[in-house]
């Protein structure tokens, strides 16, 4: 999973890879040995392929709210 997460943020910080096209890229996690997963993800255009390699986990939104509260009360 390491090695997928390095890979994701490789081909987001260089933009020749970002809009690399389908078969750039899958050329390259070939030559890369990216995992099956990360593959067919960038093959179909589809990310739930990656909830295979990183779990398929229900993401809940934080349920905080800062507040400014003045201790000055008259």
């Amino acid at each position: 999973m390491l090695d997928t997460i390095e890979m994701l943020e490789a081909i987001g910080s260089d933009a020749s890879l970002r809009y690399a096209s389908t078969v750039e890229l899958t050329n390259l996690l070939d030559q890369g040995q990216a995992t099956t997963a990360l593959t067919a993800a960038v093959m179909s255009g589809d990310a739930s392929h990656l909830a295979r390699e990183f779990g398929d986990m229900t993401n809940f939104v934080p349920q905080a709210t800062q507040s400014f509260v003045s201790s000055d009360l008259n």
